[in-house]
């Protein structure tokens, strides 16, 4: 299927600096030429130390597939001046989003830099992996500089599950009761500035995402691991059924397109963007709400690039 006229804006992909690839061998234990020997080890290409060289891979990847924009998650707390370092250059292409434990001391320091002088235009949330509440003081006050900023904040909920880890031998501990969408149901009321989104449709959190966005205008989905979460539904639930709920729910304007890159060399995903092109056309979405689901929606809420 040939790609659509539409601008492609991918709400879910992961930055992965040659600093994160050190970080990880790390913490996997290893010492000597860490970052080198994990991707031996996951089969990835090592990126360039320079993360302007690897914003420069990026814009090449997109234009190769015919992508207009991307977001860029910042993918663990420590040392987001890489992907601000990287996505800078390329601000017209590239919008970061910064991983934020709100436990941490600095998390209101280093969300403000990185809004105000980084330009970041979002935050990503795991409470399941760094195991807080979501109706923490912590977290509200977190919210309470979103809210003034009007910015997009991704909370990672339901199941969580980072493939990566397991192959290197790496705890995956983590805690799905502090993950569930309806926790964000007083946040979402209380901070309507924000843009909350859901990924994943729930992540196998279905039921409890419809609930939440049913009452809350402000919150959104991307569409990023349909396949992957769907086998946890009830009642053999297929994801042509999942998509047309969370369509009936949402409506097409809450919805944005998610293809979860993350590492090269299989780089962007153009296998998912065929998929969920597919998909969009067997729901019944006509062309002008697929191009607000595959560009649309996020240029609302990001804005245009510069």
């Amino acid at each position: 299927m040939a790609p659509p006229k539409q601008s492609i804006f991918d709400a879910h992909a992961h930055f992965l600096s040659y600093s994160f690839m050190e970080s990880l061998g790390s913490l996997a234990g290893m010492k000597d030429a860490a970052g080198q020997r994990v991707c031996e080890k996951l089969g990835w290409d090592l990126p360039p130390r320079d993360p302007v060289m690897l914003g420069r891979q990026w814009i090449a990847e997109l234009d190769a597939k015919g992508v207009d924009r991307s977001v860029m998650f910042h993918t663990q707390p420590g040392d987001p001046q890489h992907v601000a370092a990287a996505v800078r250059p390329f601000a017209h292409r590239l919008v970061g989003y910064l991983m934020v434990n709100p436990t941490e001391p600095s998390a209101i320091r280093i969300t403000s830099k990185a809004v105000n002088e980084w330009g970041f235009r979002g935050i990503t949330l795991f409470p399941a992996m760094h195991r807080f509440d979501l109706a923490s003081d912590s977290v509200s006050n977190l919210f309470q500089f979103a809210n003034e900023h009007k910015l997009v904040v991704f909370v990672h909920c339901g199941v969580l599950k980072v493939g990566f880890r397991r192959i290197l031998g790496m705890p995956c501990d983590f805690d799905l009761t502090k993950a569930n969408p309806v926790l964000l149901q007083r946040q979402a009321q209380q901070f309507p500035e924000i843009r909350f989104v859901i990924p994943h449709l729930g992540s196998g959190l279905l039921r409890e995402l419809l609930m939440l966005a049913d009452i809350s205008p402000n919150v959104y989905t991307d569409t990023s691991g349909l396949d992957g979460w769907v086998r946890y539904l009830p009642g053999r639930i297929t994801r042509y059924d999942c998509l047309a709920q969370v369509l009936e729910v949402l409506g097409p304007r809450r919805v944005l397109f998610g293809s979860d890159s993350s590492f090269f060399p299989r780089g962007w995903r153009h296998d998912v963007f065929e998929q969920q092109l597919e998909l969009f056309s067997r729901v019944g979405l006509n062309a002008d709400e697929i191009a607000l689901i595959l560009g649309g929606n996020l240029t609302t809420l990001i804005g245009q690039s510069d």
